[in-house]
């Protein structure tokens, strides 16, 4: 009788109050916050059940109704995280779709199919047993704002939403998020892709940093295409068991700056089933990609189609060894950047390194087309046997022609029979600045536009700057090779 009595107090506060106040239907940790101006007509029904702005609440699971001067966004759902708890604040036009249920620092939210507007989600705060969880089926926007989420069992974020889902990073915050596994049933159910996971395509902007640890495989995976856009700020990946980021579709980078450390791939980009642009292709048109990987047979940059560059700053390195697959009966070395189609770059600057044993450089199914930027290569591994089978340390390698008509090339390859410019097919220099130095010669075709020289027996020291023709090139501190092979070709020569 008391809750009926308080309640009933409040309901006659809000209808003789101004209208410019809100009522804050408190149910727990869950709070909907509902402008007197959508309060509208707030029927009874059989004395248990009280009707405001389109949704009914049981006044058994009521907390209390307090009525305030506070002001309400439309669209808009607030999670503020405080060690083991955590409280979600709900515009009150939302209330007849949005659903949120939380357990200590663990929320869930449910947006009902006919919500056909997209909802901006807040989160900030902190917990270290915490998470988000959100299902729809319409666009939203997260805003990280200065969160830190830690969940010990599973994601941290885990957005099951197949539209857009617009990631901000709030000006001027820090924001962490790190998953784990504790319990884990026989058939494997309660595993988890990622740190972060959104099942969904995703566009990624503001100017604060997050910082993401997968402890269990992949520190972002995303099931349709991720962009980050020009304004971006900055995402470390301080480490992932496996990819660093794993996408499907398509990878875009606009801006921003990306730093990966992981054991798997530091961008891995998947085919969709189904037919969708650019499917499993990765594009690079900005900002600054630093990835750094240490697993064996693994790469900095993966797609299953085409990987086009031009523009940004690129820093890729491997260190792992080869392996051998005995289910495809055949090696898989790593590679700083491997795409299974072409390879375009017209702009911006890639540095790329691998230094495990039968390391590549670029490793491209399809053909290689060079046209601007700056481009470095280094492998210093050496050749990897496996029985009767072998992979080398190639610098930049194509299953198709390799056409250099612009921009500036420079690739060392290992002296362990390694070759700079690696082709079963041709070679064009036609107009491109080339210095390529290996354990293996390399011979451009003769109908290329712009003339080479090759010289063998050359000592490159590390650290040193090797000059022929008018082409130099600042020999890494890594490399070294006794009796090295040298191509050059320039538009001077």
């Amino acid at each position: 009788m008391k809750r009926f009595s308080s309640i009933a107090t409040a309901l006659i506060l809000c209808s003789t109050t101004l209208f410019s106040q809100t009522m804050n239907i408190n149910m727990g940790d869950v709070t909907y916050a509902i402008p007197a101006s959508q309060a509208g007509e707030m029927p009874f029904s059989d004395g248990s059940t009280l009707t405001v702005g389109g949704r009914s609440y049981l006044l058994s699971e009521l907390t209390n109704i307090t009525i305030d001067n506070s002001s309400v966004t439309d669209n808009t759902v607030n999670v503020t995280y405080n060690g083991t708890s955590a409280k979600v604040l709900i515009s009150g036009n939302l209330a007849p779709y949005v659903t949120a249920t939380v357990n200590g620092g663990h929320v869930k939210v449910f947006a009902s199919e006919a919500l056909q507007q997209e909802v901006t989600y807040t989160l900030g705060g902190s917990s270290n047993n915490g998470s988000f969880y959100m299902v729809g089926e319409y666009a939203i926007n997260v805003i990280l704002n200065g969160l830190t989420l830690a969940n010990p069992d599973s994601a941290a974020i885990n957005i099951q939403d197949g539209k857009m889902v617009g990631i901000q990073l709030a000006d001027g915050t820090s924001n962490s998020l790190s998953d784990g596994l504790t319990t884990v049933s026989i058939d494997d159910s309660d595993g988890h892709s990622a740190a972060f996971y959104i099942d969904g395509h995703s566009s990624w902007s503001g100017s604060g940093t997050l910082t993401i640890q997968g402890n269990v495989k992949h520190g972002f995976s995303g099931d349709e295409y991720v962009l980050f856009t020009p304004n971006l700020g900055t995402i470390n990946v301080t480490s992932a068991q496996s990819d660093g980021f794993h996408i499907n579709q398509y990878f875009k980078m606009q801006g921003g700056t990306l730093n990966i450390t992981c054991l798997g791939d530091g961008i891995d980009v998947g085919m969709k089933k189904t037919d969708k642009t650019d499917n499993g292709c990765l594009f690079i048109e900005g900002g600054t990609l630093t990835v750094n990987t240490t697993g064996n047979a693994t790469k900095g940059l993966k797609c299953e189609s085409n990987m086009v560059v031009t523009g940004g700053t690129i820093t890729a390195t491997t260190s792992g060894s080869a392996i051998y697959d005995a289910s495809q009966k055949d090696i898989s070395s790593n590679a700083a950047a491997k795409c299974d189609g072409t390879f375009t770059m017209s702009g911006g600057t890639m540095s790329l390194t691998s230094t495990g044993a039968g390391g590549k450089g670029i490793n491209s199914t399809g053909a290689i087309t060079i046209s601007g930027g700056t481009l470095t290569v280094v492998t210093t591994g050496e050749e990897f046997v496996y029985g009767a089978d072998d992979t080398k340390p190639q610098g930049i390698k194509s299953d198709s022609n390799i056409t250099l008509s612009g921009g500036t090339i420079l690739s060392c390859a290992s002296p362990s029979s390694g070759n700079p410019l690696k082709t079963d097919f041709s070679v064009y220099t036609n107009g491109a600045t080339v210095m390529g130095i290996g354990g293996k010669a390399v011979t451009p075709v003769s109908t290329s536009t712009c003339s080479f020289k090759k010289y063998s027996n050359v000592k490159v020291i590390g650290g040193s700057t090797l000059s022929y023709d008018g082409v130099s090139f600042s020999i890494p501190s890594i490399y070294n090779n006794s009796s090295a092979k040298v191509i050059v070709s320039s538009p001077n020569m």
